[in-house]
């Protein structure tokens, strides 16, 4: 039992030198194309665009962990954004509540349908990502109809530094940010995402490390017949865990509406694909059982400099996409051969 836990953790811990050698890497080719992005504020930047992809990435890494998946997220992320904006006219209070309320009613349904019915979590949350779209298409002109600006505060937490350092800069100084005294800068980096983003993470990674909940997470993802057996109630743990991932991914589009300024249904859509990556890369298994929230936290810096990378050599949304996929599809290979071979 030792040696199998020294394994396991020599593994984890090769595995998180061979992501911070590849973000690494990408950080000095995106350096060498862009100087500026050599400087604070251009690192600050990425973990300010991470910072929505990574929430939406916790949600799917509770959920892989137990073998299943979230197809429906970006929908939900994109719903909680909606109802945010539509309803804000009710006091900001209210439409936060509405928008909970909604990640929790569809997350419980998702873990319901798959614990409880038996139905495979990729149908099922593809089925409600399609009944979603369909009920958010039908109510932008009945039900849902308002404002689709989001509210002042949202946008200043979902985009404003902790610290504002304006008054901080020298007369000298120009527009340029690698010219802003030094220590202006670093703090500048300090962005309300990404501070939301790190409090979440600190949660998430306790929860799955040191909780009774996080430990039945892998035990159902490992095998969820033996849980059974041994008296957890599985379903009740998968309920939980589509319940946690429908409000981390809520959290994550209510920040993507912020930093947008306004919320169209297509808004979280580009954020599936890469929030599956981001899981697989740091080393989750599709399979369930295997994995972490450190790695996923790896795996969103990459794909956020591969995107700045590629953006850097004008590459189009639809070349971003297709990179992904690859990712996706040459990592689940991986696992499964993997698999196979155990």
């Amino acid at each position: 039992m030792i040696k199998l836990k020294m394994f396991d953790e020599s593994r984890i811990s090769k595995s998180m030198l061979s992501l911070t050698g590849i973000l690494f890497a990408l950080y000095i080719i995106t350096g060498l194309l862009d100087s500026y992005n050599f400087s604070i504020p251009a690192i600050g930047n990425i973990f300010y665009l991470g910072a929505a992809l990574g929430l939406l990435a916790a949600g799917q890494t509770i959920c892989m962990l137990t073998g299943g998946i979230d197809l429906s997220l970006a929908m939900i992320a994109t719903g909680a954004a909606f109802i945010v904006s539509v309803k804000s006219s009710s006091g900001l209070l209210v439409a936060l509540s509405l928008a909970l309320l909604y990640c929790v009613v569809i997350g419980a349904i998702n873990g319901l349908a798959v614990g409880l019915l038996g139905m495979n979590p990729l149908i099922m949350t593809l089925g409600m990502n399609a009944v979603l779209i369909g009920v958010f298409t039908v109510g932008v002109t009945t039900f849902l109809q308002g404002s689709s600006t989001v509210p002042e505060a949202l946008v200043t937490l979902s985009t404003a530094s902790i610290i504002d350092t304006s008054g901080w800069v020298f007369e000298s100084a120009t527009a340029d940010p690698r010219s802003w005294p030094f220590f202006a800068s670093i703090v500048d980096t300090l962005s309300w995402p990404f501070f939301i983003w790190l409090l979440v993470s600190l949660i998430v990674l306790f929860i799955l490390a040191r909780t009774g909940l996080g430990r039945l997470i892998y035990a159902i993802g490992d095998n969820a017949q033996s849980a059974r057996l041994a008296g957890v109630k599985v379903w009740q743990v998968q309920v939980t865990t589509y319940v946690m991932c429908a409000i981390l991914g809520g959290i994550g589009g209510i920040i993507l509406g912020g930093q947008s300024g306004a919320v169209a249904l297509s808004l979280a859509n580009s954020f599936l694909l890469p929030s599956v990556a981001a899981v697989v890369i740091g080393g989750t298994s599709i399979m369930g059982g295997i994995g972490g929230y450190k790695g996923t936290m790896m795996g969103t810096l990459i794909l956020t400099l591969l995107s700045s990378l590629l953006t850097t050599i004008n590459s189009s949304e639809a070349v971003k996409q297709m990179i992904y996929g690859a990712i996706v599809l040459a990592l689940a290979w991986t696992y499964a051969k993997i698999s196979e071979k155990s």
